[in-house]
C-alpha cells in the first residue's frame, strides 16, 4: 500500500506574482481498526506501513501485553478484502493475545500515568546522555532516514538511539504518536532493551507522548520542537533526560544533564 500519492496543485508566489502548476506528493492517511480476541479495541488515523509494529506498540501502551511474545497471532485485512488504497475503507488488524479481553476500551494519557506511575523504578543510574556535538547533529542524521517527509513534507518521525549516539532505526507517520507506537513495536519485536535506549522526535513531547515514553522506558529523550509544560513535568518525575528545541546548532536542556556541561 503506498505511503503517498501523487496530486495536481496550484503554487502561488507572491514576489513573482504568479501561479504554477505543478504535481506533489501528500502523504497517505488511512484508518486501522484494532480488534483484540474478537474484541474492537481503537481506530488509529495512520500512515500505511508497519501496522503491525504500529498496533503492537499501541497495545503495549495500553498494558495489553507486556512482551512481542503475548501474542498468539495477528490478521492484516481491510473489510475482508485487500488493503484498501483510499481512505473510504478502514483496514482492521485482529490479534489473538494470552491475555482474555472483556469489553476493554482505550484509557487516556492521564488514566495510564496514574497506573504505571508508582510502578516506574526511577533509577537515574541507568540514565545515559551524549557529548553536546553529537546531540546538535543528531537532526541532520535522522533526516536522511525521513523518506516521507522528504517526499511529502507530512510526516512525523520517531529514531531510536544506541547509547553511542547513533541512529538504530527510523519510524514514520502522519501520526507523532503513531511513529512512536510503531518504534516501540520495532523494539518489542526485536528484543531491544528500551531502557538502556534513547529516542529523538521530530516533533512536539506532550503528556500523551511523555507517559508513552514512560511506558517504554527510554532514558534519553531528544525532540526537535518545544515541550508542554505537562510532558516536562512527567519526564522530571521519571527522571528522564530530556533535550528539546533541537534547532540549528542549539539546544534546551529541561531535565537531566549532559556530558561536558558547565555547572
Amino acid at each position: 500500500m503506498p505511503k503517498s500519492r501523487r496530486a495536481a496543485i496550484r503554487t502561488y508566489d507572491r514576489h513573482a506574482d504568479k501561479w504554477y502548476e505543478r504535481e506533489r506528493s501528500l502523504i497517505t492517511e488511512i484508518p486501522l481498526r484494532i480488534i483484540v480476541n474478537e474484541e474492537y479495541l481503537a481506530t488509529l488515523n495512520r500512515t500505511p506501513g508497519n501496522d503491525f509494529l504500529l498496533s503492537t506498540g499501541f497495545i503495549y501502551y495500553q498494558g495489553l501485553i507486556g512482551r512481542a511474545e503475548d501474542i498468539l497471532s495477528h490478521d492484516l485485512t481491510a473489510d475482508g478484502k485487500e488493503l484498501s488504497l483510499t481512505p473510504l475503507t478502514t483496514d482492521t488488524i485482529s490479534f489473538q493475545l494470552k491475555k482474555p479481553l472483556a469489553g476493554r476500551r482505550p484509557e487516556s494519557a492521564a488514566s495510564i500515568w496514574s497506573k504505571i506511575n508508582s510502578q516506574i523504578e526511577k533509577n537515574r543510574a541507568h540514565n545515559f546522555t551524549l557529548a553536546p556535538q553529537l546531540i546538535a547533529g543528531l537532526p541532520d542524521e535522522m533526516i536522511k532516514e525521513q523518506k516521507l517527509y522528504t517526499s511529502t513534507a507530512g510526516a512525523h518521525a520517531v529514531a531510536l538511539l544506541s547509547q553511542d549516539g547513533h541512529i538504530r532505526h527510523c519510524e514514520e507517520d502522519v501520526g507523532r504518536t503513531n511513529a512512536l507506537d510503531k518504534i516501540v513495536g520495532y523494539c518489542l519485536t526485536r528484543k531491544i532493551d528500551m531502557n538502556s535506549s534513547g529516542a529523538l522526535f521530530s516533533g512536539r513531547i506532550n503528556l500523551e507522548m511523555a507517559v508513552k515514553i514512560a511506558r517504554a522506558g527510554f532514558k534519553l529523550i531528544l525532540s526537535v520542537s518545544a515541550p508542554t509544560a505537562t510532558a516536562v513535568t512527567v519526564l522530571q518525575e521519571l527522571g528522564v533526560t530530556y533535550i528539546g528545541s533541537l534547532k540549528g546548532e542549539s539546544f534546551t536542556i529541561f531535565n537531566g544533564s549532559i556530558q561536558g556541561e558547565e555547572d
